[in-house]
């Protein structure tokens, strides 16, 4: 038992306080004639499986924000662009579709060879390294076939072009989750056996939680993410669109999520941050938060490309943020950092939180009642909403209104540098913030000088991290395998709920009014909505919920009031691309080269 519980104990490098680390290693060539040759070597080797994570074309850029981050609670803001993924307009034939594709199958490849050449290795003497990448290989595959479908399942190393194995045929989706799933629960069982019963007392898992080592968390992966994304994959397994599934077999999996979701509740050792908004200002940080650990796995991006050793190929906080556009000449004056902030949060984002699932009495406090606009930060005031739905950015400019027919101005804000707040103005009327609900920038990941600690960045490329695994999930994806397990909710489900929201300062109403299996179960998908938005989950949890397509159509109603729209055409840009999504868009396309040379076959939808 002791080796089961010990096998991510890892002796790694010591790092300079608590901000991000093991990615931070300055790389090493290892040729076939010196590698793993030491246990720092072999360290290095597994940054190189780890690394993809970090790619422009994995949660760089193009998996994470272009191909998984328009839904219907965040929208691409532009009406030009060089992609057309974050408008639905893509083909097979789009570069950053094949980006991501080969760059996590490149993951994958170089899991395989690490794995071949680590495996006997006397500098991995508890196969923990192996076992990590091992863990990451089987996490690719299910990022692959979460959002393709059919995708080659590639098992062995590739280091020959005239390797038999390169040129392989698709696998089914559900035969590559379901072996991913396996290889998991693999890495995280080793030898011992795995119960069949979710609802058995699992003593072998609760001795591995709780002699988890977390010292490398949230850079590294521990038992407890295993658990986490174990239960995303058996979600996503159980889900509407996943062919050749019974429900028998989906019982199974709302099953295996409900165990290991709760397994990591009641080890312990995550809890939630007090300040929502300090869980992704430690990320725009790049510091770790050792004392609730609610960030269990995330993409760690150094630097800003400033020096060689200073390297990143993340844009987070760039395309995704507030717009910031300092003048020439005052970087050194800057509030907020540059940042094209070119997604924003939808008016269906700010109706989950002001009107739905909200008590009487908050509806009516400084919020929406009888139709009047809600403002920021009065009482009632769901804390989630503020940092993720900023009133302000720094895009910079003059606000007018009309008087007898002649523009005048009302306020002037310097670019990056004052914080200007969204407006609408009519021809004699000036509209507060809080009448433009639907055009504000995704806040999550603002680069603003106070938490970046750099002034005056112009570059694209930044060290703002990026939410894989939060604590947060964790509860509501046990609330939501209960429900779906059992067909009703429990208190503890409920519990599990009312924690997330309570952290957020609002009110919750009685158990008893989601004591329905479909009245929990809605209460627990709002929930996802507005405490998970803008992280790359909730274009997939629509596709499992069987309600992508519905729910992106949304858009076309909710922009033809334009009560809720500011200056612009954000409107008619979100309407428009909700007018792309067809069926065929629950999956992406396999790239055209791949079909020239790899022998597969177009998804049957494309």
């Amino acid at each position: 038992m002791k080796k089961i519980v010990n096998i991510f104990a890892l002796s790694v490098m010591a790092f300079a306080g608590v901000s991000c680390g093991f990615l931070d290693v300055k790389p090493e060539i290892l040729t076939r004639d010196n590698f793993y040759t030491s246990k720092a070597e072999v360290e290095y080797g597994l940054a190189g499986v780890y690394g993809v994570i970090n790619n422009e074309g994995f949660y760089g850029n193009y998996y994470s924000l272009m191909l998984s981050n328009t839904d219907d609670l965040c929208y691409y803001n532009r009406n030009t662009a060089n992609n057309y993924s974050v408008w639905y307009t893509h083909d097979a034939s789009s570069p950053e579709i094949y980006s991501a594709w080969t760059t996590i199958y490149q993951g994958i490849n170089t899991a395989n060879v690490f794995m071949n050449d680590v495996k006997d290795s006397e500098y991995d003497p508890d196969h923990a390294c192996y076992t990590e990448a091992r863990f990451l290989r089987a996490f690719y595959h299910f990022i692959l076939a979460q959002a393709w479908g059919d995708v080659p399942l590639k098992t062995t190393a590739l280091t020959d072009l005239n390797d038999p194995d390169i040129y392989c045929g698709a696998t089914p989706q559900l035969e590559v989750l379901q072996w991913a799933s396996d290889e998991m629960e693999a890495c995280l069982y080793g030898d011992a056996e795995v119960p069949e019963s979710p609802t058995a007392a699992d003593p072998v898992l609760t001795e591995i939680l709780a002699g988890e080592d977390l010292t490398n968390a949230p850079s590294r992966v521990t038992p407890s993410t295993i658990c986490g994304i174990l239960a995303r994959v058996n979600l996503f397994m159980a889900g509407e669109t996943i062919q050749g599934t019974t429900d028998d077999m989906k019982h199974e999996y709302f099953g295996k999520a409900m165990k290991y979701t709760k397994a990591v509740i009641d080890a312990g050792k995550h809890t939630l941050n007090d300040d929502y908004a300090q869980v992704f200002i430690n990320m725009i940080s790049d510091v770790y938060d050792t004392d609730f650990r609610e960030s269990m796995w995330e993409a760690d991006f150094l630097g800003n490309r400033s020096s060689s050793d200073n390297w990143s190929n993340g844009r987070i906080g760039d395309l995704i943020g507030l717009q910031s556009s300092p003048d020439v000449g005052t970087y050194n004056d800057v509030a907020c950092n540059f940042a094209y902030g070119q997604y924003n949060g939808s008016l269906k984002l700010w109706n989950l939180y002001w009107r739905e699932d909200r008590t009487d009495d908050e509806t009516s406090i400084g919020g929406e009642s009888n139709g009047t606009p809600g403002i920021d930060q009065a009482p009632g005031w769901d804390e989630r909403q503020y940092w993720n739905m900023r009133p302000y950015n720094y895009k910079g400019g003059e606000i007018t209104k009309k008087e007898n027919g002649v523009d005048v101005i009302v306020a002037s804000y310097k670019p990056g540098i004052d914080k200007m707040p969204y407006y609408r103005s009519t021809t004699s009327v000036f509209q507060t913030p809080a009448d433009c609900r639907g055009i504000r920038n995704c806040g999550k990941y603002s680069r603003e000088v106070i938490y970046e600690g750099v002034k005056g960045d112009r570059g694209t490329y930044t060290p703002v991290n990026y939410p894989i695994l939060r604590y947060s999930d964790v509860l509501l994806m046990y609330a939501e395998a209960y429900n779906e397990y059992y067909k009703a909710p429990s208190q503890e489900a409920y519990d599990c709920v009312v924690e997330v929201r309570d952290r957020a300062g609002i009110k919750t109403r009685d158990y008893t009014e989601y004591q329905t299996y479909y009245d929990f179960r809605q209460f627990v998908r709002n929930e996802r909505g507005r405490e998970l938005c803008f992280e790359s989950l909730r274009k997939y949890d629509l596709i499992r919920w069987g309600i992508f397509v519905e729910c992106m159509k949304e858009y076309i109603s909710d922009a033809s009031d334009p009560l809720y729209w500011g200056p612009g055409n954000t409107a008619s840009v979100a309407a428009t691309t909700a007018s792309n999504v067809q069926e065929r868009h629950i999956v992406l396309p396999i790239p055209s080269i791949e079909l020239g040379v790899n022998g597969l076959v177009q998804n049957p939808l494309w």
